[in-house]
């Protein structure tokens, strides 16, 4: 099942008017210690945890994920659970259910995002359960996706909705984005998640498809510049993919197949790749380029995802593509497998 992964989201309702009162409390068997509370690897509060309770009290502006922990560097934890900032009293305990996990519940994102962990569990655990029947694998794939859409149309006053809208981000045209954010509450669409995702939309928007495609300069392995610009205007090319990969990217390399496939059948024909790779170690990334024999044109900055390409092209995650015509307008995204070669095929002929 493609799309089954396991969900990190956020969850709050938006408070608008200033800092507003959260607690935190739990009593887990067998917990001792101090216990942290951490914004991804910083630590930014703590409490004592005496016979297993504890209660952290604090303020909070917008809503926000955070991780309660009592390992520290250097440390292994040997209790972790996410927690989603937002007023009111959060409850941390066991998960009857679960034995080893922990059920955080009491507020309104926080009982959206149980409730949504619960159920996607229990479609993830029947999938991957020898038993189950190719016919019904299918159709949990089906009710996984329903589960997620289901999940945000059911919380478009809180942070959980907008957690799961980021989950569509990548499927989703600029336009799309902007139609569902314009479902959420007022207040909802003030917070910062929301207006995150508002300017990724409003770039999407400018890369969707029948807009034309934004040049890109960024040096090959010798470290001459090449422009994006001077490939798809070169008479040769009567089409140019633009391809946002990595080599720590396993889905990315699992596309590779297909790329070569694509280009050694159409590259005479007139199809050209240019690669942008997000990869940050050189040898890394060219030794994955002569390994798998990718004859295609390749740049990158060595930065990951902090590039200008990256930015203008609103890229969430990877593999991303863009199909680029020689009048330089996009006219597909994202072709994945077989897509890509149906696609040059059709444009190209056999």
């Amino acid at each position: 099942m493609k799309k089954i992964m396991m969900l990190a989201a956020a969850t709050a309702l938006c408070a608008c008017g200033g800092n507003q009162k959260y607690a935190i409390q739990g009593n887990v068997e067998g917990l001792e210690g101090t216990l942290y509370l951490y914004d991804r690897d910083q630590a930014v509060d703590s409490v004592t945890v005496e016979n297993g309770a504890f209660l952290l009290e604090g303020t909070v502006e917008q809503p926000a994920v955070r991780y309660l922990s009592n390992g520290t560097a250097g440390t292994p934890a040997s209790f972790q659970a996410m927690v989603i900032l937002e007023p009111g009293t959060i409850t941390v305990a066991d998960d009857a259910e679960n034995p080893g996990s922990k059920k955080v519940s009491g507020t309104p994102a926080n009982d959206a995002y149980s409730a949504y962990s619960a159920q996607s569990a229990a479609l993830i655990k029947e999938f991957r359960d020898p038993e189950t029947s190719e016919e019904r694998r299918e159709a949990i794939g089906d009710e996984y996706d329903q589960l997620g859409k289901t999940a945000m149309e059911g919380n478009r006053d809180n942070y959980f909705g907008a957690m799961m809208l980021q989950q569509q981000v990548y499927e989703l045209s600029g336009q799309e984005l902007l139609d569902q954010i314009a479902l959420f509450t007022p207040e909802m669409q003030q917070t910062e998640a929301l207006a995150k995702i508002r300017e990724t939309a409003e770039q999407k928007i400018r890369t969707d498809v029948g807009q034309t495609y934004i040049d890109v300069e960024q040096p090959d392995a010798e470290g001459n510049v090449i422009s994006l610009k001077s490939v798809v205007e070169n008479p040769a090319n009567k089409y140019v993919l633009l391809d946002f990969w990595a080599s720590w990217c396993g889905p990315c390399m699992g596309e590779v197949p297909h790329l070569k496939k694509t280009y050694e059948a159409f590259h005479d024909k007139g199809f050209e790749i240019y690669g942008i790779s997000f990869d940050k170690d050189r040898e890394k990334w060219l030794a994955a380029i002569e390994n798998n024999k990718m004859d295609w044109v390749h740049v990158s900055e060595l930065n990951r995802f902090d590039c200008q390409a990256g930015r203008d092209y609103a890229v969430q995650a990877i593999p991303t593509n863009l199909l680029i015509d020689a009048e330089g307008t996009i006219v597909a995204k994202n072709l994945r497998g077989e897509a890509l070669y149906e696609k040059i095929a059709e444009l190209l002929g056999e």
